[in-house]
Order: structure tokens, then C-alpha cells, then sequence
């Protein structure tokens, strides 16, 4: 009996020791970035995409769970009229949403996830939504607005914040100009197609914890290439915290 309380409160210790370790990956929110700021307008929920584009948005509120959504409309291309069937998607899920066509942390703060659409975001913005991620903030964010001049410098900018999730943007756009079928080969359950607007790759970055989620193959060219990258699988709710796989431990035993 002895042997196994002290074996029980070693892996208790364990636990906790090791939460002082992964912490800050554990306690950080997740981070989905795609390659193109068309993947969630309107547009997206036409056929032959919209099974696919509403299969991501439901993975992407199982992932980021809350209630209380923002959606940043600064780019003037994806503004708020072009969001509205993101909207009712969102609000038919039971989320409350809001949206706002600039943001600074504390604006951000409140949410339990933000999406993204392509706007230019200056470098004290960006600060502010690394660090919203790191406390435990979700976001959804789009490259390929053509924002920062050219798709190198596009992923320049993002580059930094997404390899700390694990992600790398590609350097060039890729595809024809306007709206083209991405043919899914890996994705949410269910999809087949998603839209694509001359965007950029996402992709794992070797070596870190990032995962390829939405792979697309398109006419011609290019084939299988990384479309939407997350910081962990979707379509799960969050991962215990450490304190509570220690209570988890401490209820089995």
C-alpha cells in the first residue's frame, strides 16, 4: 500500500514538475493561419466548396471552444458584408460575434477567438496577438492578401510569429488570378473542396509541433501543397492542463 501511494505521488510530482516545463505551450491558445483570405467569405459557401468550407468552421469552433468571436475586417476586400454567412455559420453554432475593422490588445482581450482576414497588421499588432496567443487566445489568421507587397514579403513578416506554432509560409503565390477549386487531399471529415484566391503555401515546419491540416492539389499546378496549417490537430476540444492530469491521477487512484 506504501509502494503505491509513493508511486502515485511521484507521477503527481512528475506532473507538476513537468508543468513548469511546458507551460507556456500547454497554457498558449491555438494559432490557424491560411494562405488565403478567401477561405471563409461568402464565397466559400457556394458548391461546390461550401461542405468543406463548413466542415472547417465547425473543427475550428470544437478547437477553440468559447462563445465570444471577433472577426477583424480591415482588409477592405473581406469586409463585414462579406463575412455575413460566416456569421450565421458561427452564431448557428451558438458562438456571439462581433466584429471590428482595426485591434490592439486590449480590444482582442475579451475574445475567445479572433479570425483574421488578410489585413496589413503593424508590428506593435502583431506583439499583441502573439502575446493574446500565449495566454490562451485562438486565432484564425489569412495570408496572401498581397498586403505586404509580394508573397516574400508577406511571409517575412509572419514568418517569425508562425514558426513559433510550428508553421512556415511559402514565398511565392501560387494558382491562377481569382477564385479556383482546391481539390482536398487531407482536411476536416468530409470536405472535397475548398476555394482558393491565389494564395501561399502553409506548411509544418520541420522539426516543430505544427500540423499541415488542410493539404490541396489544384489543375495543372501545383500538387498536394500545404493550404491551411494549425498548432495542433482540430476538431478536438483542448488539452487538459497539467494540474488537471494530476487530478485526473489522483481520481484513478
Amino acid at each position: 500500500m506504501k509502494r503505491n501511494i509513493r508511486r502515485l505521488a511521484l507521477a503527481v510530482t512528475l506532473s507538476f514538475g513537468a508543468s513548469s516545463i511546458i507551460s507556456t505551450q500547454a497554457d498558449a491558445g491555438v494559432l490557424v493561419a491560411s494562405g488565403d483570405e478567401w477561405t471563409l467569405s461568402n464565397y466559400a459557401f457556394a458548391a461546390p466548396y461550401q461542405v468543406g468550407t463548413s466542415a472547417l468552421v465547425r473543427d475550428l469552433t470544437t478547437t477553440f471552444g468559447g462563445a465570444n468571436y471577433l472577426l477583424l475586417t480591415g482588409n477592405g476586400n473581406v469586409s463585414d458584408s462579406q463575412l455575413s454567412l460566416l456569421t450565421a455559420e458561427l452564431i448557428l453554432l451558438g458562438k456571439t460575434v462581433h466584429s471590428s475593422a482595426s485591434f490592439d490588445a486590449s480590444t482582442i482581450g475579451g475574445y475567445d477567438a479572433v479570425f483574421h482576414f488578410g489585413q496589413g497588421l503593424s508590428a506593435g499588432q502583431l506583439t499583441d496577438l502573439d502575446a493574446y496567443l500565449t495566454a490562451g487566445g485562438n486565432a484564425y489568421v489569412s495570408l496572401g492578401s498581397g498586403w505586404y507587397g509580394s508573397a516574400a514579403g508577406e511571409a517575412a513578416t509572419w514568418n517569425p510569429i508562425l514558426a513559433n506554432y510550428g508553421l512556415v509560409a511559402g514565398s511565392t503565390w501560387f494558382t491562377a488570378l481569382g477564385f479556383v477549386d482546391a481539390t482536398v487531399t487531407t482536411g476536416p471529415a468530409g470536405a472535397t473542396n475548398l476555394i482558393w484566391g491565389y494564395g501561399q503555401s502553409i506548411e509544418r515546419l520541420p522539426g516543430g509541433q505544427g500540423v499541415s491540416y488542410v493539404r490541396g492539389s489544384f489543375a495543372g499546378d501545383p500538387e498536394d501543397i500545404g493550404l491551411i496549417g494549425a498548432s495542433r490537430v482540430l476538431g478536438v476540444s483542448a488539452i487538459p492542463e497539467p494540474s488537471s492530469w494530476a487530478l485526473m491521477i489522483l481520481g484513478f487512484g
